[in-house]
């Protein structure tokens, strides 16, 4: 099965942060009320689309697990107050931990943490704590690198172009690097590239990449930036395919950052299942074809669409151009 690629990111930073919240409480550690902490925190964390000054991004997650405390002291009359309250004051330290915010010395970091911990948290000082308490960051440190490493390939690269005169959004192209038989031509390996089976096959791998290009833009608390790719539609009639296909993309943080290129007059022969699939939190942009006449009342019918992309070739080029400001659609020309 396509693995998604963000699951397997928050299955990684959950399981750090279980280990860290255990160590760091010792003997008071609470699991029901530190899962739910959790759970809080990488939802604000990963979800809080668009928000990417590094100040308000902190304060924004932070609020969210202020909230949880006070829902947490309400529904649970018996609940221990104390606890709830230490761990949003331990979660200041996961912000620098998760990358939130910035550590200059690792070292110096966790001496003072751990000191802080001991003061005032009001928690028994426990021999080797401190030592592995760095180890702990240390290990969640290099499991993020080694997940993003994990998506590096020599055989594939992703060219990444920016849109002239649309902000933050990228056009996306995958680029093979190993060496055909010279015997094919480049059209010939071009045509077979992009079409039919292989042309299906290799967007897993496009979408692979991008996706886990996407988790990077989200760790670093970069959530503007859009990147429109390539579909095929021959998936469109190969309902198990297409879903394995789409699996690597099935995120809400994930599907608002990658725009899937449909050309207008397969969306007109899919439309049921086009509307499926935005429903289920895909998006596409639409590629206005020679099928398209470029009317007022035409364009309306694609407000559903945040963008649609016009070849200065086509025939719709300067009609759409004469429209663009009494639509709502983002307009890419190319």
């Amino acid at each position: 099965m396509t693995n998604n690629v963000m699951e397997t990111y928050i299955k990684i930073s959950k399981s750090f942060l279980k280990k860290f919240t255990k160590a760091f409480f010792a003997e008071k550690y609470d699991e029901k009320i530190s899962n739910e902490y959790i759970d809080v925190y990488m939802d604000a964390r990963i979800y809080s689309f668009g928000d990417e000054n590094q100040k308000f991004f902190y304060k924004k997650i932070s609020s969210k697990i202020e909230e949880k405390c006070e829902e947490i002291k309400k529904e649970n009359k018996k609940a221990d107050v104390m606890l709830l309250d230490d761990m949003v004051k331990m979660y200041e330290y996961i912000y620098y931990i998760d990358g939130v915010r910035g550590i200059s010395d690792l070292k110096e970091f966790v001496k003072n943490m751990y000191q802080k911990r001991n003061k005032s948290f009001d928690l028994e000082p426990i021999k080797g704590l401190e030592n592995r308490l760095y180890k702990m960051i240390k290990e969640y440190f290099q499991d993020q690198e080694e997940f993003f490493k994990s998506f590096e390939t020599n055989d594939f690269s992703l060219e990444i172009d920016k849109y002239i005169l649309v902000d933050n959004t990228y056009k996306v192209k995958l680029n093979y690097n190993f060496k055909v038989p010279y015997i094919y031509s480049n059209k010939v390996i071009n045509e077979v590239f992009n079409e039919g089976t292989i042309n299906e096959d290799k967007l897993i791998v496009e979408y692979t990449l991008l996706a886990a290009l996407c988790v990077q833009d989200i760790n670093n608390a970069i959530f503007s930036k859009v990147y429109i790719v390539d579909f095929a539609k021959t998936l469109l009639s190969k309902a198990k395919k297409l879903k394995q296909t789409l699996r690597v993309l099935d995120d809400p943080a994930i599907q608002d950052k990658i725009i899937l290129k449909l050309q207008y007059s397969d969306f007109v022969l899919n439309k049921d299942l086009i509307y499926t699939l935005m429903k289920d939190g895909f998006k596409f942009a639409i590629i206005i074809d020679e099928n398209f006449t470029a009317t007022l009342a035409n364009l309306k019918k694609l407000d559903v669409f945040e963008y649609l992309i016009v070849s200065k070739e086509s025939k719709n080029y300067e009609p759409i151009q004469d429209y663009e400001t009494k639509i709502n659609n983002e307009i890419i020309y190319e």
